[in-house]
């Protein structure tokens, strides 16, 4: 029996792994999975997951969280840690903390075989990344809850704590290494603390040339006064002593910091954009009103920082869709030995992104490529495409408000369904291994986005779908397909089998089989549902023979040669095939395939030959169905 090999398109390339994981392995070594996300209606919510036991309890909620590169995805959940696999979605561990995770804290990070996680009450704590297993808890002085994240770097901790606007918190590092091994509970100490009134909430650290500078709180509820600034913290790296405070903010530092060829980009919460370079000099200022118009924007943003120009994020007013939300666009401009800002552009958003973009490369056109996640009640992805020179982006799309009025924002690119539509305010995170971007919500969902196709440049592998350990595909009549064990050949080059499935990961056309049935349709789901609303699927139609009985099981399973199925390849065998050619006794459909020796599609003198030099010793044929 001919066996059909189907092409199938592309959007299978990216991810038959939402039903095996030793699949995503393969394409992603072949570097066949793609991070574009440019086909709004063809990428595909891979898995889903949702972290915590309560959505509705907020002081318990899942943390943000981070990707490593040993499978797993860490994340954490009232007084627990998670260990998740990034392929599927599962949780495989989890390990008690030695406090909680609160509403706003920063994930885990990890770092060297350890994750570290800080804590409400002004801990930090470290644990081996394989077994969750405890290996020491530092607790701060001032206490403070976990609102910064932790950056690790040459082997050591940076992190904050906040307590109110104005109580003292304070900034630490403290040192990965697990002084005794012995203990889970070992007592950490902190090279040094910084202290700080308002202490430090959504910043980071950079560290370079023996230096740490840092965002701060300006100590007060609300802005500072017309012509008071509130000045980022450098500090001696070795022993916390305070270097310089510089800056231009009027309000809190509510942003990561980003260090880019010798220069410290980071926003303050009246929506500034500040520049100053690791030699401690100001360099530049940029405000929303040169951009947006004066008044009514806040901003947390970290900015991303490609390529000549600055993505800076912006928040409207209020919550309803439409609020004046923007992505703002600076070019970086050097002028007499210094870099300012100047505005470029703003393009609308229908709702404020919070959390910060996620920069995807440049495109073969030579565009930035930014995707951002709205903190709205639809969550989506948006894409922006920029480069150095333009005064719009590259592709927008016009929306239309519930009043009717047009606002051109960038295109979306996902539109998360049902539960999944939340806000979205923790940083999503994208994984070079999967080629899958991962965002946590409101909803306490993990999302695993990525494309549904893969990179054109790249031929899509042929794949076939057969009953495990066989590549003739007979049944029994009344016999239900999905009790079977099957294997995926993908062919990409050379053949590989990524592995066993089991008939409860694909559906088919046919729950039990009759003996008229002829050919099976096998679909193989790969993710939750892609742009269009709809569950992501591929099908191979499968030539299939169905036995009414044991005699016709027999023979249509039978070895090249063995035309009565009774195991031996002898003489009766040649004689039925004569038969057959002399038209004596035509081969029924069941014995076809073991009497077509030379698999041409045809019984002739040809199979006769062949079997008898096999009969005779003198030419063995290949046995294989």
């Amino acid at each position: 029996m001919k066996k059909t090999t189907v092409k199938i398109l592309s959007a299978f390339c990216a991810s038959i792994l939402a039903v095996n994981a030793a699949a995503l392995n393969v394409f992603a070594a072949d570097k066949t999975l793609s991070p574009d996300l440019t086909k709004a209606d063809d990428n595909v919510l891979y898995w889903a997951d949702q972290i915590g036991e309560d959505k509705m309890m907020w002081s318990d909620s899942p943390t943000g969280f981070t990707v490593a590169d040993n499978g797993y995805l860490y994340i954490c959940s009232a007084d627990n840690i998670k260990k998740i696999d990034k392929f599927t979605g599962k949780e495989v561990l989890n390990g008690k903390m030695a406090g909680k995770a609160m509403y706003a804290t920063k994930g885990p990070v990890y770092a060297d075989g350890k994750v570290f996680m800080a804590l409400d009450g002004g801990k930090i704590q470290a644990f081996d990344a394989e077994t969750l297993t405890s290996l020491w808890v530092y607790t701060n002085k001032n206490g403070g809850k976990p609102t910064c994240d932790i950056v690790v770097e040459n082997g050591y901790l940076y992190t904050g704590f906040w307590n109110s606007d104005e109580a003292d918190a304070d900034f630490v590092k403290v040192s990965a290494a697990d002084g005794d091994t012995e203990k889970t509970d070992e007592e950490k100490t902190a090279e040094w603390e910084y202290t700080n009134a308002g202490g430090f909430y959504w910043t980071s650290a950079v560290v370079y040339d023996g230096k740490v500078t840092f965002g701060v709180e300006n100590g007060k509820e609300g802005a500072n006064e017309e012509g008071e600034n509130n000045r980022t913290v450098t500090v001696d790296d070795a022993t916390g002593e305070l270097i310089s405070k510089l800056g231009t903010a009027h309000d809190d530092i509510r942003s990561k910091l980003v260090l880019k060829d010798g220069v410290i980009y980071y926003t303050s919460r009246e929506g500034g954009v500040h520049l100053i370079d690791t030699n401690g000099e100001v360099y530049g200022y940029g405000i929303t009103a040169s951009l947006l118009g004066p008044n009514g924007f806040t901003c947390t943003s970290t900015p991303i920082v490609e390529n000549g120009r600055v993505y800076v994020t912006f928040q409207g007013t209020g919550w309803d869709d439409y609020n004046g939300s923007h992505i703002g666009v600076f070019d970086i401009v050097e002028a007499e030995g210094k870099i300012k800002l100047e505005p470029a552009y703003a393009v609308e958003t229908s709702a404020e992104c919070k959390a910060k973009g996620v920069f995807a490369g440049v495109d073969k056109e030579g565009y930035n490529v930014i995707y951002y996640v709205e903190n709205g009640t639809s969550g989506v992805v948006r894409m922006l495409r920029d480069k150095a020179g333009m005064t719009a982006p590259a592709d927008t799309v016009e929306e239309t408000d519930l009043a009717g009025k047009k606002h051109t924002c960038p295109p979306v690119v996902f539109r998360p369904q049902g539960e999944h539509a939340q806000y979205c305010a923790v940083d999503p995170v994208y994984d070079e291994e999967t080629g899958l971007l991962y965002i946590r919500n409101d909803s306490f969902n993990i999302l695993a986005i990525g494309s549904g196709i893969s990179d054109p440049d790249i031929q899509c592998p042929d794949i076939t779908i057969h009953p495990n350990g066989v590549k003739t595909f007979v049944f029994k009549a009344d016999e239900t397909p999905a009790d079977k064990e099957y294997t995926v050949d993908i062919k990409n080059g050379p053949v590989k089998t990524i592995g066993d499935i089991t008939g409860k990961d694909l559906t088919f056309s046919v729950d039990k089989f009759s003996a008229d049935d002829e050919v099976l349709t096998a679909s193989f789901s790969y993710g939750l549902y892609n742009g269009n609303g709809k569950a992501p699927s591929v099908s191979q139609d499968i030539d299939v023979l169905v036995a009414e009985n044991d005699d016709q099981y027999k023979r249509a399973l039978a070895h090249k040669g063995d035309v009565n199925g009774d195991g031996k390849v002898n003489i009766t065998d040649l004689a039925i095939v004569a038969a057959n050619i002399k038209s004596r006794k035509v081969i029924d459909k069941y014995s076809f395939n073991a009497a077509d020796v030379n698999a041409d599609g045809k019984v002739n003198v040809s199979d006769i030959t062949l079997t008898a030099a096999n009969i005779k010793g003198k030419k063995l044929i290949n046995k294989e169905r």
